[in-house]
């Protein structure tokens, strides 16, 4: 880069001292500036960032009237991510906005308004996009190696982990675990079945366990009761698509089971699963039924990856080309 890109964090909460972590790997980044609606917290963070005191603000409006920069980092909680959001777009800035977009479709709605026609980018922060797996995952999609993908789950599983904190408050998650980690499932098989237009939705969640817990609860967000319970642990969409495919959502922070399966695709021509990746044939070769590994992909830092921000959004490896054995027959 010949400029150095300058950047504002706005929250500054765990998650932001990982995107400040990744920022200063890069040469051409600085870090320029903080906001968070918690004095201490901002101060804390500046601290911490090598910000002088007057580079901590408690309203992110001032940080981007008072700072020059170029880009934000967004790391609220899911509740607030429309407001700045669209204040910094309006300012005239590029946006890394932590996943979920928003918990709810009247916030995502004015995040894209916002967006269409700013000529800023905006990248919601989905880090396994850039992973090895998921690239590769995507060439084999696009080669036509499947076919037409008319069948798909895509799964999220913790088999009793309930983060606890603000992770479980309404006002501030705005949903569960449908938000937290089930976006990551949803988000790759929208991707890797091309984004179709979905015409229903059938869904339920649930509370059962959460809800009859008998003591305190502690998750990396904080610690929990069951009357403090107020979003989903669980939750199951089945969801038609205008092209006739269909896709099984499935997600949950707590079930009395030890796996609700593995994110993967049925085509008219094979099938793929994630996590590991692995290809299916039947009578591929003669009436040879394949089970197929990918091998070769170069490890990723996907952190790194996202912070860098380079589109992941193409046919492309993490590193050289992978090739494709037969595992088993």
């Amino acid at each position: 880069m010949s400029q150095t890109v300058r950047i504002g964090i706005i929250g500054a909460g765990r998650i932001a001292h990982v995107h400040v972590k990744y920022f200063q790997q890069i040469p051409w980044v600085e870090i320029v500036g903080v906001a968070d609606i918690v004095a201490e917290r901002a101060q804390e963070a500046a601290r911490a960032w090598g910000l002088p005191p007057d580079r901590a603000f408690t309203d992110h409006r001032d940080l981007l009237e008072r700072v020059e920069m170029d880009a934000v980092s967004i790391c609220t909680f899911n509740m607030a991510h429309r407001e700045p959001t669209v204040d910094a777009l309006s300012a005239g800035k590029h946006v890394l906005l932590e996943k979920p977009m928003a918990a709810t479709l009247e916030d995502a709605r004015a995040i894209m308004r916002a967006w269409e026609g700013s000529g800023k980018i905006l990248m919601v922060g989905f880090q396994p996009d850039f992973s090895a797996e998921h690239r590769a995952a995507k060439q084999v999609v696009d080669a036509g190696a499947l076919g037409w993908i008319y069948y798909a789950e895509a799964v999220t599983h913790r088999r009793w982990n309930i983060p606890g904190g603000s992770f479980v408050k309404k006002a501030s998650a705005g949903a569960g675990t449908l938000v937290d980690t089930g976006v990551y499932a949803l988000h790759t098989a929208l991707w890797l079945m091309g984004d179709p237009k979905p015409v229903s939705v059938s869904a339920m969640t649930a509370d059962y366990l959460s809800k009859s817990y008998p003591g305190v609860g502690r998750g990396w967000g904080g610690t929990w009761r069951a009357e403090d319970m107020e979003v989903e642990e669980f939750a199951v969409a089945f969801v038609r698509f205008e092209s006739g495919a269909v896709l099984v959502l499935k997600s949950s922070w707590a079930a009395n089971i030890d796996s609700l399966g593995r994110t993967f695709f049925l085509g008219t021509k094979g099938g793929m699963a994630l996590n590991p990746l692995e290809l299916y044939f039947n009578h591929h070769i003669g009436d040879l039924n394949l089970t197929a590994t990918v091998q070769g992909l170069r490890p990723v830092d996907e952190w790194a990856e996202k912070i860098r921000g380079p589109s992941p959004r193409r046919s492309a490896t993490a590193g050289p080309r992978p090739s494709i054995r037969a595992g088993s027959f």
